[in-house]
């Protein structure tokens, strides 16, 4: 009888969860920074009036 061993790929649930956040985050600082920038923008607009 051969037994079939399960391989853990992760040991902590932290690790499954990295994939799934890291784009999260890099999306949000992607708008964070296109908010910024538009901001900025129009406030140096309404300064040149």
């Amino acid at each position: 009888m051969i037994l079939a061993q399960a391989q853990v790929l992760a040991s902590h649930p932290i690790i499954t969860a990295v994939p799934f956040f890291v784009p999260t985050f890099a999306v949000v600082g992607v708008v964070a920074v296109i908010v910024y920038r538009d901001r900025r923008r129009s406030r140096d607009d309404a300064d040149d009036d």
